[in-house]
């Protein structure tokens, strides 16, 4: 694998290198780029990692200023006999977040670069997108150069629950690509076919105003987006800082959401995620075994007609009240709640129940 990182000196060579690499039709692997929520210096991973004992048994970490909020880290794991190793580029120019640039093969991003970044949780975090939240964003994009996206497939992981005998058994469970311009028929089948839904990623071609083409991309629901071909700035500044500004929308959306008491009344900020279908006991059943996988969790209720129960981030210290019932899932953030607690929740939710409407709940 060539290493990208050595032709990086700077904005501006990054830039001009990027634009050069995949402004020629060849085969490569994509350009990654993964958005992570964090008010850490990047100048401190090898004095956080060295503070984490566990951790540090199987990473080791370097970091080398470029100048400009722009860094240059190595990054590796071993992974029994086997050691990984690959340098990313960290752009920390906008406050809160961290943009990691890499070309590495798909194998090191998923077992090294994210597993890394997401047992720095909650000091690091996660932007997230459910499938309306990808099309809203796609909306953003196309907004931003005047142009027109085209969507060319989507990958869904879906899963249908049959009941035999009162127990649960998981049924056609895997990933779908469809490649179909708009999918939201499709959607529907599968749900009506008792399908729980939700989509991982969906990939566009990005054309500008004059209809010519100025990359091929893909956005995921876990922050990362991928640049197959095309212009890197535009890559950049209309994908890549279009998913930062709607996440950083997100993170207030989630924000003060604790439980308070205001002149002697309990003040609560729940939210809900709504979906076109009831839920019927064995998925209310099977929600609780899968949530309690993630989080310290007390059951209060968990068959028919509804579900409730209290949840604890053990990492983070938030706590909350789920409640299920109908068609809707209501999520009442209790003590602590930072905003990435809650968003990773209601993620995690939906990674069990599938894609939903992530709506405010009004106080009457």
């Amino acid at each position: 694998m060539q290493n990208i990182t050595f032709d990086i000196l700077d904005r501006t060579s990054m830039h001009l290198y990027y634009d050069k690499l995949y402004t020629t039709r060849r085969k490569r692997p994509a350009l990654k780029a993964l958005i992570l929520l964090t008010d850490l210096e990047v100048e401190d991973l090898p004095k956080i990692l060295s503070q984490e004992e566990k951790l540090s048994k199987s990473y080791f970490v370097n970091v080398a200023a470029l100048g400009e909020e722009l860094y240059r880290v190595s990054l590796q794991r071993t992974m029994g006999l086997r050691e990984m190793r690959r340098e990313v580029i960290i752009d920390a120019g906008h406050e809160g977040v961290w943009i990691v640039l890499t070309n590495a093969e798909s194998y090191f991003v998923a077992h090294v670069l994210e597993r890394f970044f997401n047992k720095l949780y909650p000091f690091v975090s996660r932007l997230y997108l459910n499938y309306s939240q990808m099309r809203l964003l796609l909306k953003m994009i196309r907004e931003a150069c005047q142009g027109k996206t085209t969507l060319t497939f989507f990958t869904i992981k879906r899963e249908r629950m049959k009941t035999v005998e009162e127990r649960v058994y998981p049924r056609k469970k895997g990933s779908e690509i469809l490649w179909d311009v708009d999918v939201d028929e499709e959607i529907k089948r599968l749900l009506s076919d008792g399908f729980i839904v939700k989509v991982n990623q969906l990939e566009f071609v990005l054309k500008g105003e004059d209809d010519t083409i100025l990359l091929k991309a893909q956005i995921a629901r876990n922050g990362l987006s991928k640049l197959k071909f095309g212009s890197f700035s535009a890559f950049y500044e209309n994908i890549v800082f279009k998913a930062i500004e709607y996440g950083l929308e997100r993170k207030n959306f989630y924000d003060k959401r604790e439980r308070n008491v205001e002149k002697g009344i309990i003040q609560l900020r729940p939210l809900q995620i709504s979906y076109t279908f009831g839920f019927r006991t064995e998925q209310l059943s099977r929600f609780g075994k899968k949530i309690a996988n993630s989080y310290s969790c007390s059951i209060i209720h968990g068959g028919n007609p509804y579900f409730v129960a209290d949840l604890c981030d053990y990492e983070d210290g938030s706590s909350f009240s789920v409640a299920i019932l109908g068609d809707s899932i209501t999520v009442t953030p209790i003590t602590r709640a930072t905003p990435s607690a809650v968003w990773r929740l209601v993620d995690k939710i939906q990674e069990i129940m599938g894609d939903g409407e992530i709506v405010d709940v009004k106080p009457r």
